[in-house]
């Protein structure tokens, strides 16, 4: 336990990944501003703790609206620091279905969750972590953002692009003592892919889904169902990995967090098959598609 107590700002910490990161941080002694776009729906293992302080956040609110909630925080009367050391972007959902089966609306709502409302929080916040000089920033992503699987491709491309983003930010923020890393877990078993984490497209598009649609599709969608409540991840620890590693505990606290932190034994067992795949492809296209320079 940390002799001066850290302060954690967790957004999507009602369910999910985000809770088990707040009590696991609440566990070591430190402040979890746990937030939610309804506090009420906050658990009371986290509301109950007295260094737990709830507070209101839909990270698809204007950026002025993110800024006085992140000033509240700073200036509450429990974070007597007056700072804000880790701040963990885990509030998102699933968007299942055939690319274009999903409308315009749809679409953009999964990547204003999930894509503009990380980079939102990261301007809210990074203010504060840029005057300190310090703090960490970790944005939850998937391994399924070095995959895309039919009928996942959204959800999977907004992944995707928040590790990209957050790979970027760590070269941008390095030097003024911020670290950043993406969180790419593999399957744990929360409550992501129950009704209303994971969302359906309002049309269905039978060429896709009917007796002669595409059978990749159906599967993945079949797997998630099936894998719903049976994932082989434990969230609590993944939230002691995460917890430890963003804290600097322990065996932690010399080595450099990566900008890319997967997590779970089939994380790195479905990237190591991407890996061999994209090699593979890459190889068998390398002559042809190596010889396009300009011959001087």
């Amino acid at each position: 336990m940390s002799s001066t107590p850290r302060v954690w700002l967790i957004t999507g910490a009602s369910s999910g990944l985000g809770r088990e990161i707040a009590l696991r941080a609440l566990a070591q002694g430190d402040i979890v501003f746990a937030t939610a776009r309804n506090t009420a729906k906050i658990p009371e293992s986290l509301t109950s703790q007295e260094l737990c302080i709830p507070e209101t956040l839909d990270v698809t609110s204007p950026d002025a609206v993110l800024a006085e909630t992140v000033a509240r925080i700073v200036s509450h009367p429990k974070n007597v620091s007056g700072r804000i050391d880790i701040v963990v972007n885990s509030a998102g959902y699933v968007l299942a279905g055939g690319c274009e089966e999903a409308s315009a609306e749809e679409a953009f709502a999964q990547f204003n969750t999930n894509v503009l409302g990380q980079l939102a929080v990261g301007r809210a916040v990074l203010p504060v972590l840029r005057r300190q000089r310090s703090g960490t920033l970790a944005n939850v992503g998937s391994i399924l953002s070095y995959l895309g699987p039919p009928g996942g491709g959204l959800y999977s491309s907004t992944k995707a692009a928040c590790s990209i983003l957050s790979e970027a930010l760590t070269g941008e923020v390095k030097h003024l003592g911020i670290k950043v890393t993406c969180i790419e877990p593999g399957y744990f078993r929360t409550s992501v892919l129950d009704q209303g984490h994971l969302i359906h497209p309002a049309r269905t598009i039978p060429e896709l889904r009917g007796p002669d649609g595409s059978e990749e599709m159906k599967k993945t969608l079949a797997m998630w169902e099936a894998a719903n409540n049976m994932q082989p991840g434990d969230p609590k620890k993944l939230a002691a990995v995460v917890v430890d590693a963003l804290s600097g505990n322990g065996k932690y606290a010399d080595r450099e967090l990566p900008a890319r932190l997967l997590i779970g034994r089939d994380a790195y067992e479905i990237w190591a098959e991407v890996q061999e795949k994209q090699k593979k492809q890459m190889e068998e296209w390398r002559e042809e598609c190596t010889s396009t320079d300009f011959t001087e």
